[in-house]
Formats: structure tokens, sequence, C-alpha cells
């Protein structure tokens, strides 16, 4: 038969036992907490700076298209100032000067008349 010496060393021993693999169990998960949080982290980080290169992106694409808006809006004014130049180049003036100066004729007639009443 065991003593009563006996039995509680080993009681003790078996606590001791329980005890330390308790704070293995502890210390294992607060490792897997450790580690829940750095992935949490990493993926957001990840997340963030994707975000960040998508915006960056964005933004140059838009001012390339808007590079691209003033350039074609600068080549319509161009071809539209040729087409106008080309159909006022096939206009003939002479008889539009000379139907201009017959009504400056009957104006300054008409205004010399007015005057002398």
């Amino acid at each position: 038969m065991m003593n009563t010496k006996e039995t509680m060393e080993r009681s003790f021993a078996m606590l001791e036992s329980a005890l330390d693999k308790y704070w293995d169990m502890w210390l294992v998960s607060l490792g897997s907490m450790s580690w829940s949080q750095e992935q949490v982290e990493n993926m957001l980080k990840k997340y963030l700076d994707q975000r960040r290169t998508a915006r960056e992106e964005s933004t140059k694409i838009i001012e390339e298209m808007m590079q691209q808006v003033k350039k074609n809006q600068m080549q319509i004014q161009s071809m539209v100032k040729d087409a106008v130049l080309s159909a006022l180049e096939s206009v003939d003036f002479p008889a539009y000067t000379s139907s201009m100066d017959e009504l400056k004729k009957k104006v300054d007639e008409l205004s010399k008349k007015i005057e002398d009443k």
C-alpha cells in the first residue's frame, strides 16, 4: 500500500504535469492568435496596396483619355478651319463685292437725300 506521502507526491506530479500541458495549450493558442492576426494584417496590406495601384492606374488612364480628347478636339478644329477656308475660296467674291458696292451707293444716296431735306 501506498502511504500518504507517496500519494501526495503523485498527486502533485500529476497536477504539475497537467499545469505544464495547460500552459503549453495556452502558448499554442496565443501563437495561433498571433499568426491569425499577422495573416489578417498581411491581407489588409495587400488589399490596400491593390486599391492604391488601381487608383493610380485609373488616374493615369483618365489623364491619357483627356489628352486624347484634347488632341481630337484640336484635329476637329483644324479640319473645320480647313473646310471653311476651302469653301470660302470657292465663293465668287467679286460678284458679292460689286453687290455690296451698289448697296453702299444706294445707302449714301438715301442718306444725302435725307440730309438735304
